[in-house]
């Protein structure tokens, strides 16, 4: 009698448990994040130590992107929506054509971008860092708050500021999603069009989170290398948990030789 061979995972997951998991990442999250007992003066003191980095090794580019961006109301207040919709928007967005359309990289797509959310959310609680645009004196303008949009409900006394984690500046999670939208293209797609597209989505968020004075340049590059650290984190943990361990213990052995 042959052997049954032992049965592989299904390679589109089940469609409920997916859905759960995307609104634990778009609601509840947040909710996670808000319980950090974050001390104002430490991040604070955080945010202007990154500062003296970047002013030593001639980094720092922040400011004068921030001073230009805030002479202009008008293309301030739409790279404001952007910033505040389109990291959102954009990855949902693609995780689910990845399930419908791609459904044989999905499982890594998903996994890269709950290990985004899970080291960014321990750093946030580990190394709260104030954004430049809070800083005490530091001279940045809050162009994001002044633009009237969604996003600056979160500056202002309201239940959408009461559930904000004012002080996650590093790593930079709309950077870590766009590079992921990039990372996620490449690989499921040849076409030329979407390729240009995700690469400049990564170019706009940058550029947007800098001059918006929401992130420093460091949390820029942090946020870029979480992006890649976990595509690659997620190539070896389980589909299943049998998987995973093996693919550990030949990662661990293949180390030793």
């Amino acid at each position: 009698m042959r052997r049954m061979s032992a049965p592989h995972p299904r390679t589109r997951p089940l469609l409920l448990g997916e859905v759960a998991l995307v609104a634990f990442l778009l609601f509840g999250y947040d909710r996670v994040a808000a319980t950090a007992n974050v001390d104002p003066d430490t991040a604070y003191r955080h945010g202007r130590q990154l500062l003296d980095v970047e002013q030593f090794f001639h980094l720092s580019v922040e400011q004068p992107f921030n001073h230009l961006l805030a002479g202009w109301h008008r293309l301030g207040q739409l790279l404001s929506i952007y910033y505040d919709f389109a990291h959102g928007f954009v990855t949902f967005t693609l995780l689910g054509v990845v399930y419908v359309f791609a459904a044989e990289g999905y499982r890594r797509a998903r996994t890269s971008l709950f290990v985004i959310n899970g080291v960014g959310l321990v750093v946030f609680w580990l190394v709260p860092v104030a954004p430049p645009r809070l800083l005490p004196g530091g001279g940045f303008a809050d162009v994001v708050a002044h633009s009237g949009t969604w996003g600056s409900w979160e500056t202002s006394a309201s239940t959408v500021s009461d559930h904000a984690d004012h002080f996650a500046s590093l790593p930079s999670l709309h950077v870590a999603y766009a590079v992921w939208v990039l990372r996620i293209v490449l690989a499921v797609s040849a076409s030329t069009l979407w390729r240009t597209l995700a690469t400049v989505h990564v170019v706009v968020t940058v550029a947007i989170v800098v001059a918006t004075g929401n992130h420093y340049l460091i949390d820029v590059l942090a946020g870029g290398a979480l992006a890649e650290g976990a595509w690659w984190v997620a190539a070896v943990l389980p589909l299943r948990p049998a998987v995973g361990l093996r693919r550990l213990a030949v990662l661990a052995g293949a180390s030793r030789r």
